[in-house]
């Protein structure tokens, strides 16, 4: 069964013109300046998954194959607060989106750096999901986890540092069989991926090139 999403309120589109003349791709923070990529400080949210969706319902249509597509399984979320409310009430907008597959999540990447790049002009942004060096990386350059609470908290979008990553969500990565599976004695650990979890999000990966 799937659950559709109902977007209350005004929609904050997720690109913005200030992108034009961007330095950090929006919500990211900087991985290694070496290779000029940069990295969500968050995973993705049920807000910006809500956006996704309603551009594809309004570009491509309510009966299409892409939005069809894009709508979390939510009998897997049911753990969540009831599986219709996690995706459809206010209180949840800012927390992680959950019960999507390695596909979604790759077709939003794809998605998100088509976006991205009809605002930019000299240089070009490309999504992807972060591979395990990337969320090695990544963690070591997140602050130190002095206490891991219980259950899922919501996303600070104002906070402009990593974080979150082995200890909110569990998190895909662009290995299809491996995913960020937690924190276990200070260390960041993998495991199989087995499908779509109420457990399970992501995250992106930028990297900048010039056109």
């Amino acid at each position: 069964m799937r659950y559709f999403f109902i977007v209350i309120g005004t929609l904050i589109f997720f690109i913005t013109d200030s992108l034009c003349n961007f330095r950090v791709p929006p919500g990211t923070v900087l991985l290694d300046r070496k290779t000029s990529t940069y990295m969500d400080a968050a995973e993705i949210t049920v807000s910006a998954w809500a956006e996704y969706l309603f551009w594809l319902k309004k570009e491509k249509g309510e009966q299409s194959e892409a939005y069809l597509s894009a709508i979390p399984d939510s009998t897997t979320c049911e753990k969540l607060y009831g599986a219709f409310r996690y995706f459809s009430h206010p209180r949840f907008r800012n927390y992680p989106i959950v019960g999507v597959n390695y596909s979604q999540a790759i077709a939003y990447c794809q998605w998100r750096t088509d976006r991205v790049n009809e605002k930019t002009k000299k240089e070009k942004i490309t999504y992807i999901l972060p591979d395990v060096q990337d969320y090695q990386m990544a963690f070591d350059k997140q602050k130190k986890i002095k206490k891991i609470n219980s259950g899922i908290e919501a996303v600070n979008s104002k906070k402009r540092k990593l974080t979150g990553i082995g200890f909110n969500v569990q998190e895909l990565t662009a290995d299809s069989n491996v995913i960020v599976a937690g924190i276990e004695e200070g260390h960041l650990i993998f495991d199989d991926y087995r499908g779509i979890s109420y457990t399970l999000g992501f995250r992106c990966k930028a990297i900048i090139s010039k056109e």
